[in-house]
């Protein structure tokens, strides 16, 4: 049962067709990027996954895979951190590479804006990013991501498609916003 303070935003039909444009962009930008190799494909998990695996299957050319792990989110809580987490990479090759990061949500662009150098200092050619939702504040004056899929003006807090309630309810497949809550 879906708690009664969730209110939907996005349906599962809406995600499917945002994720289905995405990918056809992204697949014909890796096209055109020069390099011999695949596209590095690097989703933030865990919120990112959901997203990055519909994303992935999506796209009609080979890519390589490398998760990476980073929050700026308090463990257990809806809350953002001050500082981001540590960083915990899964075998990430990137030495000359074109990647591209994945995530849920960029509020403020700060998981963005440090992974992205980071990748570029281990030797990555170009870092590209791609986000689900871009929250749209005008106190907030994030990094525009590369491919977005979807504007949000509000300070709710997103739950389903890999986006959770303090640790709960990842697995909705639809989008809600918790009524009465900001991020």
């Amino acid at each position: 049962m879906i708690p009664p303070h969730y209110r939907l935003v996005y349906n599962r039909q809406q995600i499917a067709g945002c994720v289905k444009k995405l990918g056809a962009e992204i697949a014909a930008w890796s096209g055109t990027a020069s390099s011999d190799l695949d596209v590095v494909m690097v989703p933030v998990l865990r919120g990112g996954i959901f997203f990055f695996s519909d994303l992935v299957r999506e796209m009609e050319c080979s890519v390589d895979i490398a998760p990476l792990r980073a929050s700026v989110y308090e463990k257990g809580k809806n809350a953002v951190a001050l500082e981001i987490g540590e960083i915990f990479d899964a075998g990430l090759e990137v030495n000359g590479r074109t990647v591209v990061i994945v995530d849920d949500v960029c509020d403020s662009g700060k998981t963005l804006s440090i992974l992205s150098p980071r990748l570029k200092a281990a030797g990555a050619r170009e870092v590209k990013t791609c986000v689900l939702i871009q929250r749209i504040l005008p106190s907030l004056h994030a990094q525009r991501p590369d491919w977005v899929g979807f504007e949000y003006s509000g300070p709710e807090w997103f739950v389903g498609y890999g986006m959770d309630d303090a640790g709960r309810y990842r697995n909705l497949p639809d989008i809600y916003v918790m009524e009465g809550q900001g991020s």
